[in-house]
């Protein structure tokens, strides 16, 4: 029996003042240059999921979907679930249980992804003795995505010893065919129930069969631009490499690097891993690895790495490298060489300079 995917838009946006491109929705954020929900249905199909789906707030059902249409992968025919899972969540999961249809089934949330593939996630439950729901423990997360205690003693982690205090339950999960029903059916779990939170829900509540499994490292975003390069910096660790042969000629270009036909690249040094999109121009530049240059950016004179500048943003000549740093859409940083000498700042709510 072959398996489906889903991937799940939690309701809440980001804060106002913390959100870098043209939308409020964490999982619509764009890390490798594609949006975040994009990389997680790859993830999906990569893991044997033969049927995706996305389960969305209906208030952002028309962005989901245009996401997906223009960005998501291609002819998978995936699938976008409108749902009002705040007023009733019981009945977002019960719309996830009947898309699968009797196939067991990974929830994934769309705002966060693994370090690693998903590969062979479904396979114990295909089996007739295996785990009713299968939960990955992730040893480096977050600081507000650790494990709560009561949640540990749940899932029986104390004999990890000191080291349980700091795992943390992932984003993701997989169940076999009727699991979800329990859960759906059972008042107490559904109280402020977030569908993106069903791990947690399991991990209280599941009384099948139930496996823990221990992965490395699960980033989510919800608004803290640190956790986004994270998310960026695992996204850009499964690129390959696209470039046109005539690209090299005047840079030097090590690593996996994707750079798109439209770009410009002169005289300039990149080390991937590393995307440079659609009309962007870099010259006489440094793109070091696990940095995003999105469309139509402009690079000049600028040293950047373990960054992301969004489309239409300009870096030109700083006068010093950027590291791990997010410039916003259309944002522009630059030298001022006029007179009086001084620093002039254009800054946001809740942005973050560091003056070094």
């Amino acid at each position: 029996m072959q398996g489906v995917g889903v991937a799940i838009v939690p309701s809440s946006p980001m804060p106002c003042g913390r959100w870098l491109d043209a939308t409020r929705a964490g999982s619509l954020q764009r890390v490798a240059n594609r949006p975040i929900l994009c990389h997680v249905l790859d993830a999906l199909l990569d893991a044997g999921a033969v049927e995706t789906a996305v389960l969305t707030p209906s208030e952002m059902a028309a962005e989901v979907e245009a996401c997906v249409r223009r960005e998501g992968p291609p002819d998978a025919g995936v699938r976008v679930l409108d749902c009002d899972a705040k007023t009733d969540p019981g009945g977002a999961l019960r719309a996830i249980a009947d898309f699968a249809g009797g196939k067991p089934m990974i929830v994934h949330r769309a705002d966060g992804l693994l370090d690693a593939p998903l590969g062979g996630i479904l396979d114990p439950l295909l089996g007739g003795d295996g785990p009713d729901v299968l939960l990955l423990v992730a040893q480096d997360v977050s600081d507000q995505q650790r494990l709560q205690p009561a949640v540990r003693r749940a899932l029986r982690l104390a004999e990890i010893g000191s080291s349980a205090a700091a795992l943390g339950l992932a984003g993701v999960c997989a169940l076999a065919p009727g699991a979800l029903q329990e859960i759906a059916g059972m008042p107490a779990a559904l109280q402020g129930l977030e569908p993106a939170d069903l791990p947690e829900a399991l991990a209280a509540h599941a009384s099948g069969r139930l496996e823990v499994r221990m992965v490395h490292e699960w980033r989510a975003f919800t608004g803290d631009p640190a956790d986004l390069l994270d998310v960026n910096r695992i996204a850009l660790d499964r690129i390959g490499t696209d470039i046109r042969p005539d690209r090299r000629r005047g840079n030097r270009i090590e690593g996996r690097v994707q750079i798109d036909a439209s770009a410009t690249v002169g005289s300039s040094v990149i080390y991937g891993p590393a995307v440079i999109g659609a009309g962007a121009v870099v010259r006489d530049s440094y793109v070091g690895p696990h940095t995003s240059i999105g469309e139509g950016v402009r690079l000049e004179g600028a040293e950047i790495e373990q960054s992301i500048v969004f489309a239409g943003a300009c870096v030109l000549h700083v006068g010093r490298r950027l590291v791990a740093s997010v410039v916003g859409r259309d944002a522009k940083v630059f030298r001022d060489f006029s007179v009086p000498r001084a620093m002039r700042l254009q800054v946001g709510d809740g942005d973050r300079v560091a003056l070094c």
